[in-house]
């Protein structure tokens, strides 16, 4: 019998009565509740919940009879000792232990501002930094590091603690003692707290900071809990950021670390070597250190073992990629090398500039045979973010054909307001490097872009220039407006004159170009109304007087295979021969149709298009794609692609220029048959006919792995036929060539001349000393030798294997 509803309000009235009534009894004080205060800002954390190991805190009224005295409990602190890991502190009284919920955040008290937390918990230290290039460790499946800590909390862990650790009472902590703050962890054997805001860790102290990729060792480290602070006598660091193999290794006599972990220190000293004696270093008078941004030394000394070689300023070691910002590409240490055009050759960039606001690098290049370049490439951004621009200079008088040769490059942006902002760009080319002759390239634009919540305006300007070849101007506006939200509305015109003088021939146009868009979104389809109008002095292209086309989104949804079909109609004009007519397109794609068919896969594509003219004429065309992929075993895949395109009237009427079709129609079969094993090897045989009577070549292509590190790939094709058979087979392959040593080929046999080795491009890289990488290259095209030095920590700014890829497979240039 369901109970009245009255006495359910009456139940409800008389439990919210005792609620309350128990409110005014203070709970009993207990010993966990001051033990536990300190685990409780760790514990109480979203992140450290999540940790395996945390503490657990055991109090104790008098001390155990097997307690040593670094163990006994200290006035204000109850002593904290070893036990089972467990997710909440929890205390264990002697007689029978209660495990109570979980304890909510606590909040420190104001009058504990900087006062760190001791904590006793054994916790092993952090990992030595893995170099650059090497695989990291596996990650473990829960966090087991330290908790996560509030903004601004300090806590001290260790083995054992002695003294007194409340504010005023100094104190120790003794035995693998991990100081975790908000930027880093300090560890150490000892920490001394000196009870008011020091903490002075020693026993091979070190700082990591959190991302564990850069560590400071120092004889003594000086941490401030208040401003989190640190001070390293005699530091030493290492840093595996921004390098791509190995580490950054650097140091300095007094080493202070400011709150965000930048570090500052004096006799400054820097390399990237592991063997500094038998390699390179740099030595200064301060250095800075900027964690995951870059390492500065000023008054810098480059080395070359125990001999000086250079001087610089400034010297600037980026900790972080460089590949995508060219305004970092800064070497600290000379790039040298050889080519056959250029000789001998010494690049520096030196570095200027305090901030962000404004840096950059002068760029000094010595060639023994073209003479002296000199660069300047600066960035410069105002600090409200209105304006940003930057200057790319670089010049060289060539002592060969005594010519002076120039590039420069500027770019501007300013944002003049929220919805208004402009830009500028130019640039000036006159040289292209070794072996080409290209008349000087110059080019200016400007625009102004306006863009409002619905509306949106844009002004350009360019000109253009080939020496005294080619030039052009144009001027153009755009304007967009989003009516609704289904309709937009855009207009775009734009004046143009171009002129060329080629082979003693001039010629010059002038035009005006017209677009009008009307652009519509329904449920249904998509509609596009388009006036395209061009008015030219000698005129050119096709207008659309106007053009409406239309997409329906859903067209026979429920047919066998998809169809999708797009339909337009409008009136057209060719200016050049003063003809015009309506034209009618409609466009139909059918398919993919997917087909399992007895283990093979079947595909099929039919595209058809019809149209119909106002001069009466009617012409069509349909392509189809049919595709059978049948696997032949674990290790055999053959795939047959068939593709036909037929065509119905007029080929070359009405326009001239649109929807010109084949005069004939064309079929073709592809066979492509493919024997592979996972990755040690694929093999290719391809197959082709145009059903004319007449064999096509048969291609073959190798692709093989022969170990971990090499590569080989063969290709080329044969030709049926008398006098034909093979022609030329291309081989790549790159491969180890003794130790730290990488060899690569590429060439062509060409077997109607016996087999001749052609176009040969050998490349090989060697590493020297964990610290350098020599790379040596011979180009037979163009009868180059070359030879480049790098840093092994930097071989980005080399050149790199491309096996395989598109393009070219050598670099033709070392040095950017």
């Amino acid at each position: 019998m369901p109970i009245p509803r009255s006495k359910h309000r009456g139940n409800t009235a008389i439990l919210c009565l005792l609620a309350f009534a128990c409110g005014f009894f203070p709970r009993a004080a207990s010993a966990f509740d001051e033990s536990a205060r300190a685990v409780e800002l760790l514990n109480g954390q979203t992140c450290a919940m999540r940790y395996s190991q945390v503490a657990q805190v055991t109090p104790s009224t008098s001390p155990s009879p097997q307690a040593t005295p670094t163990s006994q409990a200290t006035p204000g602190f109850p002593a904290v000792q070893r036990g089972p890991a467990q997710l909440y502190a929890t205390p264990a009284p002697q007689s029978s232990p209660i495990t109570p919920p979980p304890v909510p955040t606590a909040t420190p008290s104001p009058n504990t501002a900087g006062a760190p937390v001791f904590l006793v918990r054994g916790s092993a230290s952090p990992a030595p930094i893995t170099p650059a290039g090497q695989p990291t460790a596996l990650p473990t499946p829960q966090p087991t590091g330290a908790p996560t800590l509030a903004p601004g909390q300090i806590a001290v862990v260790s083995d054992s603690i002695t003294g007194n650790t409340n504010l005023g009472h100094p104190g120790d902590a003794i035995g693998n003692v991990h100081v975790f703050y908000t930027f880093g962890e300090l560890v150490g054997d000892r920490a001394h707290f000196d009870g008011i805001r020091t903490l002075t860790i020693t026993g091979h102290p070190y700082l990591i900071d959190r991302v564990h990729d850069s560590i400071l060792n120092a004889d003594v480290i000086t941490f401030d809990t208040i401003d989190q602070t640190a001070q390293l006598k005699n530091g030493h660091g290492e840093s595996a950021e921004g390098v791509d193999r190995g580490l950054v290794h650097f140091a300095a006599k007094d080493l202070h670390t400011d709150s965000d972990g930048t570090g500052h220190g004096t006799n400054a000293y820097m390399t990237t070597c592991e063997n500094p004696r038998g390699g390179y270093h740099v030595t200064g008078k301060n250095l800075i250190y900027y964690p995951g941004d870059k390492i500065v030394i000023l008054d810098a000394v480059l080395w070359l073992g125990a001999a000086a070689i250079l001087f610089l300023p400034r010297v600037v070691i980026p900790l972080r990629s460089v590949t995508n910002s060219p305004a970092q590409l800064v070497s600290f240490f000379p790039e040298v090398g050889y080519d056959q055009y250029e000789g001998a050759w010494v690049k520096v960039r030196l570095s200027f500039g305090k901030d962000r606001y404004y840096y950059g690098y002068y760029q000094v290049n010595y060639f023994t045979k073209a003479g002296l370049g000199l660069g300047y490439v600066a960035f410069y951004q105002k600090k409200n973010g209105r304006r940003t621009a930057n200057v790319n200079f670089y010049g060289i008088h060539d002592q060969r054909t005594q010519s002076t040769t120039y590039n420069l490059s500027a770019q501007e942006q300013e944002n003049i307001s929220k919805t208004l902002r402009a830009n500028f760009q130019f640039n000036y080319q006159s040289n292209y490097g070794q072996l080409t002759n290209v008349p000087v390239n110059s080019s200016f634009n400007a625009g102004l872009v306006h863009t409002a919540a619905r509306s949106s305006q844009n002004y350009s300007f360019s000109h253009t220039a080939v020496g005294s070849q080619s030039s052009s101007n144009s001027f153009a506006f755009t304007d967009v407006r989003q009516i609704t939200s289904t309709l937009t509305q855009s207009e775009n015109f734009s004046l143009s004159q171009s002129q060329s003088n080629y082979g003693g021939f001039f010629s010059e146009n002038s035009s005006a170009h017209f677009t009008s868009l009307t652009h519509l979104v329904t449920h249904g389809a998509d509609y596009q109304l388009i006036f395209d109008k061009t008015f030219a002095q000698q005129p050119y292209g096709i207008d659309k007087l106007p053009e409406l086309q239309i997409h329906p989104y859903n067209f026979f949804d429920h047919f066998v295979i998809p169809v999708q079909a797009a339909f337009t109609v409008g009136e057209y004009s060719e200016p050049s021969n003063a003809f015009s007519t309506s034209r009618a397109d409609l466009a139909f794609v059918l398919g993919p149709a997917l087909y399992r068919v007895f283990g093979s896969d079947f595909s099929a594509t039919v595209n058809v298009n019809q149209y119909a003219y106002g001069t009466g004429d009617l012409k069509a065309s349909i392509q189809q794609v049919l595709s059978l992929s049948t696997p032949l075993g674990r290790h055999v895949v053959n795939s047959i692609t068939y593709n036909e395109s037929n065509y119905n009237g007029p080929a070359l009427v009405p326009f001239e220029f649109l929807d010109q079709e084949p005069t004939t129609n064309s079929k073709n079969a592809q066979d492509l048959l493919r024997f592979y094993n996972s990755d040690v090897y694929t093999f290719t045989l391809g197959f082709s006919t145009n059903f004319n009577a007449l064999a096509q070549p048969v291609t073959y292509q190798l692709a093989a792995r022969p170990s971990s590190r090499s590569i080989l790939i063969v290709g080329g094709s044969f030709n049926p036929g008398p006098g034909m058979g093979f022609q030329t087979t291309n081989v790549q392959f790159a491969t180890p060539f003794g130790f730290d040593t990488v060899l690569q080929f590429v060439g062509d046999i060409d077997w109607t001349n016996k087999g001749r080795i052609e176009n040969k491009n050998i490349y090989l890289s060697k590493i020297i000393g964990k610290c350098y990488m020599i790379q040596l290259q011979y180009n037979e095209a163009s009868r180059l030798i070359s030879a480049t030095v790098n840093l092994l920590a930097f071989p980005s700014r080399g050149a790199g294997f491309s096996v395989g890829q598109t393009g070219s497979l050598i670099p033709t240039s070392f040095n950017f």
